[in-house]
């Protein structure tokens, strides 16, 4: 599993307000300038984001809403409140507006995607949360093992077969597919070169493609030599859900 499961609320880690947290996350990942820009007639970028993956979770944005109106209802001053607002991306909010101001006008845009049957429109992410929040697996495999330090762990041996057979016996088949799946389904977004440069640092990754490599041609060495190894293992495909996700993940159900 990717995530933590946010909606088993008796599992020993679970944490207050973990769903505004993860909102908070969104809302971190954009420029200053950006963030907590949200008017009555159009989300921001933060909140767009949040939405798209949103519809990948059924319950979500009901769940971020009930969230901040229990805050707000305690008020930020509260002490529970304030240890659980400091241990979260930290709010730094525009001029004129407070923390309040900026939580209140979250909610009309919650309200309307779940009240509008849990639908975004489908657009490419447009932050680095999203982008791995998108690609979980993939960003695992890139974050972890195509980092600046691979000269370290592996030594001279840093190549791209040494790399991903450490990564295939360091994960579970299921991540495995998982990744190779969404390799593919970043390839169908687009080839462009600059595209998959940006994307895939996005994503973690830290070092160039092997030599004389695009992007588009690295990723798919990287399919080819996973599901060469996955066939070697006779992997099977686990039934729903496939812990590669959270179980509340539509994508755990081949949805």
């Amino acid at each position: 599993m990717t995530q933590p499961d946010i909606f088993d609320d008796d599992a020993p880690w679970a944490e207050r307000l973990p769903e505004l947290r993860l909102l908070l996350e969104a809302y971190s990942s954009v420029p200053l300038q950006e963030r907590f820009t949200d008017t009555p007639d159009s989300p921001s970028k933060a909140m767009r984001s949040y939405l798209r993956m949103a519809t990948f979770y059924p319950g979500r944005a009901f769940r971020a809403t009930a969230e901040i109106l229990d805050t707000l209802k305690r008020g930020l001053d509260d002490p529970e409140v304030t240890a659980d607002m400091d241990s979260m991306s930290r709010m730094i909010v525009p001029d004129g507006r407070t923390r309040e101001d900026c939580l209140t006008a979250m909610i009309p845009h919650l309200v309307a995607f779940t009240e509008g049957g849990e639908q975004a429109a489908v657009q490419k992410p447009e932050t680095r949360w999203e982008w791995r929040e998108r690609f979980p697996n993939l960003g695992n495999l890139l974050g972890s093992y195509y980092h600046q330090d691979i000269g370290y762990v592996y030594g001279n041996n840093a190549t791209s077969e040494v790399i991903l057979a450490d990564y295939f016996t360091t994960n579970w088949p299921y991540e495995v597919a998982a990744a190779v799946s969404e390799i593919d389904e970043l390839l169908a977004m687009g080839s462009d070169e600059d595209f998959l440069e940006m994307t895939t640092s996005m994503l973690g990754r830290q070092v160039r493609p092997s030599r004389g490599l695009s992007h588009g041609e690295w990723l798919s060495s990287i399919t080819r030599d996973l599901q060469g190894r996955l066939q070697g293992v006779d992997y099977q495909p686990p039934a729903p859900p496939n812990p590669a996700y959270p179980a509340h993940d539509k994508r755990a159900w081949g949805r």
